[in-house]
């Protein structure tokens, strides 16, 4: 069935639960109410409309149907995670943090609306890919960029004088108990030791997105298992974090728990 929203027909799957496609359409109306305010015009073309602006002579446009898209697990143009953002025509790659639960595409569109809708705007939250809009004099009151952490350099011996698991050990346990959740603690590359409750394997969450810590492993830059961690995630903080493999002085997994004399409660 056909919904009509203020930027074009929407077909939602029959399998996404009503209260997801309310929250999308509530996002759609958001998204109406603030172009009525802000300097975005709207851009007709076929059945949606999408909103577009020039900035210091470059070209931005929204697509708000596109973040409905996205939100109710439909086929996009933009790939999942990335706002439906063009700069200049092309895709701006505007990603959105992982936080959770993550906001609707069709909310943070809606933030970009009141971010950039008006002429004066706040420089320091416009994402790092768009900074193209900014002035001479905006980049300049830009904050400096955090410090560059410092390379590891692969099998550096730690110097804490801790014991730890055997890795090959770790690396064992995790492949013999996919899909679990374990507590460990490891010693991060500072010397500190961390206390953390995961999750590995492939699994659904409450809102029915998958998660994947070998996915996220190979979207990566690098390989993990070449600096000795692997990825996994943390239940507490809702994100994917890695573990140092090498530097494990507990872990709970399955119906076990190891540890060794360095484990500190």
């Amino acid at each position: 069935m056909n919904h009509k929203t203020p930027f074009g027909p929407l077909h939602p799957p029959e399998k996404i639960e009503q209260k997801r496609v309310d929250a999308v359409h509530r996002a759609l109306r958001w998204c109406e109410t603030i172009h009525s305010s802000t300097l975005w015009t709207p851009i007709i073309v076929g059945n949606s409309i999408s909103l577009q602006r020039t900035i210091n002579e470059q070209t931005i446009e929204l697509f708000p149907l596109e973040a409905a898209y996205v939100d109710l697990g439909m086929k996009s143009r933009f790939a999942a995670d990335h706002l439906p953002i063009h700069l200049n025509n092309s895709n701006a790659c505007v990603r959105s943090t992982h936080s959770r639960p993550r906001p609707l595409h069709t909310d943070m569109i809606a933030s970009m609306m009141l971010l950039l809708g008006r002429n004066e705007f706040n420089p320091a939250a416009v994402p790092r890919t768009l900074h193209s809009i900014l002035t001479a004099e905006q980049l300049s009151s830009l904050p400096p960029p955090p410090p560059t952490r410092q390379p590891y350099v692969p099998g550096r011996p730690s110097t804490s004088g801790r014991e730890f698991l055997p890795e090959s050990r770790i690396l064992g346990l995790t492949r013999q108990n996919p899909n679990t959740i374990i507590t460990i603690q490891f010693e991060k590359r500072d010397g500190t030791l961390r206390n953390m409750t995961a999750r590995i394997g492939v699994w659904n969450n409450a809102d029915g997105d998958e998660n994947n810590t070998r996915v996220a492993e190979e979207a990566m830059s690098y390989n993990p298992a070449d600096y000795n961690l692997k990825a996994v995630f943390d239940m507490e903080n809702s994100q994917y974090r890695t573990i140092a493999t090498d530097r494990v002085t507990m872990i709970a997994i399955g119906e076990n728990t190891y540890r060794t004399t360095s484990y500190s409660e």
